[in-house]
């Protein structure tokens, strides 16, 4: 099957093992088949080892339930900063071992980031830098069962302040340098609001953009934005969220995205996770219906993609 489940991320619930299990639950009594497991605010990792006492408890309560478990590793991995590569090398590399643990098949991670500068004079360096790096940690996911998600990232305020850049802002770019490191454990997840923001930034054609990546996409991320930047000052989420500002991790239809148009022309592979990442105070209103959105959209890539194959010829298939 192309998609085999849909659900949510789990959040930060910082150091509680209770709030994590009551997630969990809540996640497969409300028809979830999947979820993604923030490894942050576990405290299954501290200073890059892992507490085997809170991977025990963690690992306990992922049992009780029959979800396809994905884990998003810490943001701040950076596989292209050099001057911290130890320390990010490390955190990639326990994320990779927190994974196989828990039982998560899929992790997430961020891909390399540099300041504008850097990358103008040097873009060629970071990203075979990066390559290298990524390829070790891969080697390691590769032994433990585990398949790497490298996620199309947002216009953070960091990017919008001009201290950094990244070419994974555009689908296209990330697919690029996918295939030069051709790794058979290296993925793309496809984060569907970044790439909105993406095209919104830097201007190219967003649908065009996700079709490039598709040959990689094993993994996806499902919300909504305008693809506007966060260019004006805001006090709070609400406020951007009013707006229409930035990452806003909002329910499809509050923003901007052509779900129907990228439903009806995207391909992913197989054994593909939709994870939905909506904020707090969109849930309270609208969790149902963007689980049944999402489960709508998986439904209708499932059966294209099956429709596609069965008109194949049976040695095109072999």
């Amino acid at each position: 099957m192309t998609i085999i489940a849909t659900g949510f991320n789990t959040g930060d619930v910082a150091g509680s093992v209770g709030t994590f299990a009551a997630r969990l639950a809540h996640l497969a009594e409300i028809g979830c088949t999947g979820a993604e497991i923030s490894a942050t605010g576990l405290d299954a990792v501290v200073a890059c080892r892992m507490i085997p006492a809170q991977v025990a408890a963690v690992r306990t309560a992922m049992a009780q339930h029959d979800l396809a478990y994905s884990m998003h590793a810490p943001i701040a991995i950076n596989l292209m900063d050099e001057a911290h590569r130890e320390l990010h090398r490390r955190a990639a590399l326990v994320s990779m071992e927190l994974a196989a643990e828990i039982g998560a098949r899929v992790v997430v991670l961020h891909p390399g980031r540099c300041t504008p500068l850097a990358w103008t004079n040097r873009r060629a360096a970071l990203l075979a830098f990066e390559r290298e790096l990524l390829a070790e940690v891969a080697d390691r996911a590769q032994a433990l069962g585990v398949r790497i998600a490298y996620e199309n990232i947002s216009p953070n305020p960091r990017v919008i302040d001009g201290l950094e850049t990244s070419y994974s802002l555009d689908p296209a770019q990330l697919a690029d340098q996918i295939e030069a490191l051709a790794h058979p454990a290296v993925m793309a997840c496809l984060d569907i609001s970044h790439a909105q923001q993406g095209a919104g930034l830097w201007g190219f054609d967003m649908l065009a953009a996700c079709l490039r990546l598709a040959p990689h996409i094993g993994h996806i991320h499902y919300s909504d934005s305008t693809g506007w930047p966060a260019t004006i000052a805001s006090r709070h989420m609400g406020e951007a969220h009013f707006i229409g500002l930035g990452d806003m991790h909002a329910p499809p239809g509050f923003g901007l995205v052509d779900f129907a148009a990228l439903g009806a022309q995207l391909t992913v592979q197989p054994d593909t996770r939709i994870v939905i990442e909506i904020k707090g105070n969109f849930k309270a209103h609208s969790e149902a219906m963007t689980l049944a959105a999402a489960q709508a959209f998986a439904a209708t890539l499932n059966a294209r993609q099956a429709g596609t194959a069965a008109a194949q010829p049976a040695e095109a298939l072999a």
